[in-house]
This record gives C-alpha cells, structure tokens and sequence, in this order.
C-alpha cells in the first residue's frame, strides 16, 4: 500500500509551526498531536468517509453478507467509539505555502524531525496521506477482499474479521481531498477511545513500537482555541536509546529577530541540531 510509509535512512520529516510552538517543542521534548476533528481540513475524515461509502456500494469485488456487515458496522459505529489524534508533518522543507498557512506567515520554524525514530519509538501509526481517489477505491475493494478471504479462511473467527475491519476504516485517516495536495502530508496518529471516567471524555491505550514492545499511554489534555475546545495528547521525542527525535530547525522568511534568538539559545542545549534560515521572498 502506497500510503504506509516507510523511511529512508536519515530522512527528515517536518513540522511547520510558529515561534512559540517551535519554542515549546524544544523545551518540553514533546509534540502535541490533536482530535482529528480540529484540524484544518473541516471536511477532514468525512471526505474519505463518503469516498469509502461510494466504493463500497459500487464494489468491484464480490464480497459476502458478513465480512460486508462487518465492515459497514465498523465504519458507521467507530466514530462515537474513538477518537484519532494527529499531528502533521510533510517532506517539504521550504514551502511557501506551507509558511503561509502554518507557520504564522513565515513568522515561524520548521522543525525537523527523524522519521526512523517515529516509525520505530514513537507507538504511532505513521501514513503517507493520499490525495488519489482511484487509490481509494483500490484501497477499498482490496480491504473488501482481505475480509472476504479472512472470512472463507475461518468463517467463525469473527474477532480477526472485526480486527481486520477496523485497520480497513482507521486508514481513511490518511486520505485526504486531492485540493489538499501541495502538502504532501506525513500524518502521524494515535487512536483513543471514549471514556466517559476519564477526564475530557477519552482514554489513550498507548501504542507499540515496531518491534511490538509496549508504549505506555499519555495523559489527554485540552485548550482553547479560537475554535472551542481541543483536545490533545503530547508525544515524547526523546528516549534512552535513541536520543532526541529533533534534527533540524529552519527559520521562516519573516521571523523576528528575537524569536530567532530566543530559539537559538534552546537550540544551543542540544548537540547535533542543524540551523538554516528561509530566503523564500515572502512578506
């Protein structure tokens, strides 16, 4: 699948931000990753939603009644049931745009961050967000497929069946509207689930490492914002083995002087972290 995505050696993946963002990253080792819901795309999941609602009924695989149920159940009861939390990154380095509309217009950083250390430390899914509705509908049918031969393999199975269906519906996350493109988002993401106990309605579970050890789970936390309330967990980006995730920052087109000093003198607590400065002409 095209949009599982797997890094290179030494390749860098970046956040866009502002001063102060970039500021709190660097001094609390962690990023925050938000309710899917807040982001900026306000039709965000309920695109892919529909595109997978359209696939389905127009399926080019024959598929029986259960593994069918079971999949549509999935996608229809989820959404109350869970909750993804995001945050995004993009292998654009230096984008005008990017600058624009996410790092205060050019105000800003752009932090980069280890993709090796994502995919192996962080107990995050890790997708290459496609902006392809033809892949879509492919990804579709074959998740429609591999539920059908799960099915013929072990019909009474009904919790691998249930598994599967939910890998199927919690990877429309990494689809996106193709308008959404220029970004060349990497989306980094963490399921929670409702919990009405739990302080701000949900509980993270942890993730896994990609060798399947355990990675405990984050407290939620919530902000203001201009729109309402966000709630989010905050990722740690350094551990024992393999350092600080952070190995870049870049300084947008228009950052003031000071907020460049300021991150500069965090900058200067760590080792190996690379400086550079945008000469993207934006005002």
């Amino acid at each position: 699948m095209k949009h599982f995505f797997e890094p290179v050696t030494g390749q860098t993946l970046y956040h866009y931000t502002s001063a102060e963002g970039a500021e709190a990253v660097l001094r609390t080792k962690k990023l925050r990753l938000s309710e899917f819901s807040k982001m900026n795309d306000t039709s965000e999941y309920e695109y892919a939603k529909s595109k997978f609602i359209e696939a389905y009924q127009n399926r080019e695989v024959w598929v029986e009644e259960f593994p069918r149920w079971t999949a549509n159940i999935k996608l229809t009861t989820h959404e109350p049931a869970t909750t993804m939390m995001i945050g995004s990154l993009t292998e654009e380095k230096d984008d005008v745009g990017l600058w624009d509309r996410y790092a205060g217009h050019g105000t800003g950083c752009t932090l980069g961050i280890d993709a090796f250390w994502l995919t192996e430390a962080a107990g995050v899914a890790v997708r290459r967000v496609s902006y392809d509705t033809d892949y879509l509908k492919d990804f579709v049918n074959s998740g429609l497929s591999m539920l059908q031969s799960a099915f013929e393999d072990n019909p009474d199975n009904r919790h691998e069946l249930e598994e599967l269906a939910s890998m199927l519906v919690f990877d429309l996350y990494a689809f996106k509207d193709p308008r959404f493109r220029s970004e060349r988002e990497v989306r980094i993401s963490r399921l929670t689930v409702t919990d009405d106990t739990m302080p701000f309605g949900l509980r993270d579970v942890g993730g896994h490492k990609s060798d399947g050890t355990h990675v405990p789970a984050l407290p939620i936390q919530q902000r203001q914002s201009q729109h309402g309330p966000i709630r989010f967990l905050e990722l740690p980006l350094e551990n024992d083995s393999l350092g600080f995730a952070i190995k870049s920052v870049c300084f947008g087109p228009s950052i003031n002087p000071d907020s460049e000093a300021s991150i500069k003198e965090l900058v200067s607590e760590y080792s190996g972290i690379e400086l550079s400065n945008s000469d993207i002409p934006l005002r």
